[in-house]
């Protein structure tokens, strides 16, 4: 019967706060850190008042509001921020067949609920 293993070789070879796996964020951000506190804060009556905000909003959201504002009127760059921070950033895209070749095809197939319609019932139509 195989020997049980011993608690000292289950145990990470780093103390406490460290950080031995080179693929991980580092966990010390001392700007990050500050951003962070920052965001939190009020914003100053004044310019509560100049940007129309409720009372008792932080930065963070004066920030956020802004943010969204911005990209529900076209601000594409705006837009992109919000998307990669819910999603992460978008994968680029590459062409197995090479940079000189390639071919989009697409293909139309009717809706599940518009199968489901009894024939002649919907204004809607297909070529």
């Amino acid at each position: 019967m195989p020997e049980k293993p011993k608690n000292e070789n289950l145990q990470l070879p780093c103390g406490p706060g460290e950080n031995t796996n080179p693929s991980c964020p580092p966990t010390n951000l001392p700007i990050s850190a500050l951003y962070a506190r920052f965001a939190q804060r009020s914003v100053p009556e004044e310019l509560r008042m100049k940007l129309n905000l409720p009372e008792g909003v932080s930065f963070g959201d004066a920030l956020a509001a802004g943010l969204f504002a911005a990209a529900a009127q076209g601000n594409v760059p705006a837009a992109r921020e919000i998307r990669e921070g819910i999603e992460g950033k978008a994968s680029p895209r590459r062409n197995p067949e090479g940079a000189d070749k390639f071919e989009i095809v697409v293909r139309y197939e009717d809706p599940p609920l518009l199968k489901m319609l009894p024939e002649g019932s919907s204004n809607i139509t297909t070529e």
